[in-house]
């Protein structure tokens, strides 16, 4: 008996799987082949190699596995080089390249950052987190990076110019909340921002500091002719004091746009860095604010530091985020101390509201 001739849109439907999977697996082969040349590069041009893999579970991602390559100061000069990769169970791809190179002649800082990945998420529109069911779903492939050049001054202060680059394609599944509201940037677009920050350290070492306060400003705007005309503000500070074995951290965070937004630049709060714990990046707004805390123990075990935080936060339009309602997350997590403290492994479980993960990262929060 002669089978059924498959329907056209079922045709249609399985070469859009194999794309998508073909993209997928050129993605991880690429990021294979990274690490493998960089290991190579950098094995004798002085400084240090970190290589870090890492596995993970949150509830953007599921499970998750990757590693990065930390090339602590190149060619035994002030910066590093890093390369990260990762892919999860929700075929989420994702590698970025950063080089900073410090004190270039004693008064240059130069930095640099590449990326490129395709990564799932969940759109739910700004304000308070509604349920998971009112989420839009939204995939973009994504490439592109920034540069920045910054100039010393007495004082500790830092004074540069950045520039952006990026372009999105997304694929857009108008379900839940968003079935007919369009918003800006759902089908992606190429972005391109100038701007300036100033910066103030006051840290005795900026990636494991002990004591002393820090203050960033940021302040960027779209180069005409982008898809995009949007500003954005953004202004971090906080203040490191050891007590005996504890090391605290209070940090504070402020970030304001204005424009045509790409829905993908609007402030958030919750995944990796603020809100630990809140998934989703759900709680979005043109502001977002967010005030937290740390305390870490400095055991006799020198790369073994535990640690307790927890943060506050909350999201909404210019005047409406002033009386939004307060969102919370807590949680606990190790901090390792790598290359004398230059850098710093992460780990960290929190919890919110409406959710937890785990998250592991380098770098502190804060």
């Amino acid at each position: 008996m002669q089978g059924r001739k498959p329907e056209p849109w079922c045709d249609t439907a399985q070469k859009a799987v194999d794309l998508e999977h073909m993209e997928t697996n050129r993605l991880k082969s690429s990021l294979v082949s990274v690490f493998f040349v960089a290991t190579c590069a950098s094995a004798k041009l002085g400084g240090k190699l970190l290589p870090v893999p890492v596995a993970f579970s949150s509830p953007e991602t599921g499970i998750g596995g990757g590693a990065k390559l930390r090339w602590q100061d190149p060619y035994d000069k002030p910066g590093f080089a890093d390369i990260t990769a990762y892919t999860t169970q929700k075929v989420q791809s994702h590698m970025d390249v950063e080089v900073m190179r410090d004190s270039l002649d004693g008064i240059w800082r130069l930095n640099g950052y590449g990326e490129f990945g395709k990564f799932p998420g969940k759109w739910f529109g700004h304000g308070n987190p509604p349920e998971d069911s009112l989420a839009s779903i939204y995939t973009p492939v994504y490439v592109g990076g920034w540069f920045s050049a910054s100039r010393w001054l007495d004082g500790g202060w830092l004074v540069g110019i950045k520039g952006t680059l990026e372009n999105w394609d997304i694929h857009n599944d108008h379900l839940g909340i968003h079935r007919t509201e369009r918003f800006t940037g759902e089908k992606g677009g190429l972005e391109a921002n100038i701007g300036i920050e100033v910066t103030r350290e006051g840290r005795d070492l900026a990636t494991h500091p002990k004591n002393g306060s820090y203050l960033k400003l940021s302040v960027q705007t779209s180069v005409p002719g982008t898809d995009f005309e949007w500003q954005n503000l953004t202004l971090d500070a906080s203040q490191t004091v050891t007590f005996s074995d504890i090391t605290a951290v209070v940090r504070g965070h402020h970030e304001e746009v204005w424009g045509s937004v790409p829905f993908w630049r609007t402030p958030f709060l919750g995944w990796r860095k603020s809100l630990r714990g809140l998934p989703d990046k759900r709680l979005r707004g043109n502001v977002a604010q967010c005030l937290g805390t740390e305390a870490r123990w400095n055991t006799a075990i020198k790369w073994l530091q535990p640690a307790l935080f927890g943060e506050i936060g909350k999201a909404g339009g210019h005047t409406e985020v002033w009386t939004a309602d307060v969102n919370w997350a807590a949680g606990a997590g190790c901090r390792f101390p790598l290359a004398e403290g230059k850098a710093v492994l992460r780990v960290d479980y929190g919890w919110s509201e409406v959710g937890s993960g785990l998250y592991v990262d380098f770098g502190h929060a804060f």
